[in-house]
């Protein structure tokens, strides 16, 4: 018995390798600002390491860590079932002083300490690729809550790596919205609930842990802001998903908008009177002060169904839209009384102008210019409409 016991552990040894590394839960980490940062990575069933698959970034909430992330969202499930690499990095901190978080720019711990989570996150994927084999068309980042917010700030400053992405239970703060210069359009996902006791669905004072206070903008506006950014031209009707779970207290309506640049279309689950949760994921102790969870769909599932329909946009073809995009001119910025609107070689039929929380306070026609006189001191976007397409441009009220 012992001499085929050492047997099978020398077969163990030296045909893993060839035979490939299969189901498996990976514990590593990086040194990043002399920080020791972890990750797991959940290696599929039948994963090989020869042939590039796809990869999809996890990131918690506020308090969550590598290791409960994946039974919060059940991706590795998905993950086993579509042969993808699923990964789970941790924010920084200690479970002692409120557990880890991410630099968000919202006033995070991460953020008081000066954590470079984008340098993180970037260094990450260049360890991912050393030592996997991976599409580099096919990587996606999405994140729940704080990890949410965190995947709204990538996307604002270093969305260049990335296929698709996606938010869960969090929408995004005023500070990021009004500097939020994406340079790119992108596939996005949101899933958001509008009974949500942390993230207030139309928008105002957001609590999270640690006694974090912010402002952030509404549902509707996040989901406008990246129809725009993403020059969206088909508003698909409103589905009213069945609703299979009786008890849950909650429905599903899916929005979608399609006809976008580089495939970049737009998907956003509104979960009419869900939680702080994850749909599909039922922790009963945990909607004691999250909310309800919407047992109707499975965002793990309608993640990865997202993700797949999309492969990284191919640069030359987004420098070739940036190159007969007309030149839009907004003067004065910041503007005071008069705010003069220029765009080449058309003719400009109709600006709205809404405030930081998206509500619709100016809207002309056939005109270039609007009389801001009146409107309080602020940020404010405009939206200017000529023929089928649609920008959005940002300025100041003095």
């Amino acid at each position: 018995m012992r001499k085929r016991l050492f047997i099978f552990y020398l077969l163990t040894i030296f045909l893993t390798p060839l035979l490939g590394i299969g189901q498996a839960n990976i514990i590593d980490s990086i040194v990043h600002q002399t920080y020791q940062r972890k990750f797991t990575v959940h290696t599929p069933t039948g994963f090989t390491n020869t042939t590039p698959v796809s990869v999809v970034l996890m990131l918690h909430g506020n308090g969550g860590t590598m290791e409960n992330s994946p039974n919060f969202t059940n991706l590795n499930s998905v993950s086993n079932t579509n042969g993808f690499l699923a990964v789970y990095p941790e924010g920084y901190g200690v479970v002692s002083s409120g557990g880890f978080s991410w630099a968000d720019s919202r006033g995070t711990s991460a953020d008081i300490a000066g954590i470079d989570d984008l340098g993180f996150i970037n260094k990450l994927l260049d360890t991912l690729l050393a030592n996997y084999s991976i599409d580099t068309n096919k990587i996606y980042i999405c994140g729940f809550s704080n990890g949410g917010y965190m995947t709204q700030r990538i996307a604002c400053e270093q969305n260049q790596r990335f296929a698709a992405m996606a938010s869960l239970g969090s929408i995004m703060d005023t500070s990021l919205y009004s500097s939020c210069n994406p340079q790119r359009a992108i596939p996005m996902m949101f899933v958001i609930g509008t009974a949500d006791p942390f993230v207030p669905f139309n928008g105002g004072s957001a609590n999270g842990s640690g006694g974090l206070v912010n402002q952030i903008i509404s549902a509707d506006t996040l989901v406008h802001f990246w129809k725009t950014n993403n020059n969206c031209l088909q508003a698909n009707p409103p589905i009213n998903l069945p609703d299979i779970d009786l008890t849950d207290s909650s429905t599903a309506t899916v929005f979608s908008f399609s006809n976008c640049s580089c495939n970049s279309d737009l998907t956003f689950y509104r979960i009419n009177g869900g939680g702080h949760t994850w749909p599909g994921v039922e922790i009963p102790l945990y909607e004691i002060v999250a909310g309800q969870t919407n047992e109707d769909i499975q965002a793990n599932d309608e993640l990865w169904t997202f993700f797949n329909a999309h492969t990284l946009c191919n640069t030359a073809a987004g420098i070739e839209e940036q190159m007969i995009k007309p030149t839009i001119k907004i003067y004065p910025n910041p503007a005071k009384t008069e705010l003069y609107v220029s765009i080449s070689q058309t003719i400009i039929s109709e600006m709205l102008v809404s405030d930081i929380l998206g509500k619709l306070v100016i809207k002309t026609q056939n005109q270039n210019h609007i009389d801001v006189s009146n409107l309080p001191h602020g940020i404010y976007l405009i939206t200017i409409t000529e023929g089928q397409n649609r920008y959005t441009q940002k300025f100041v009220k003095e």
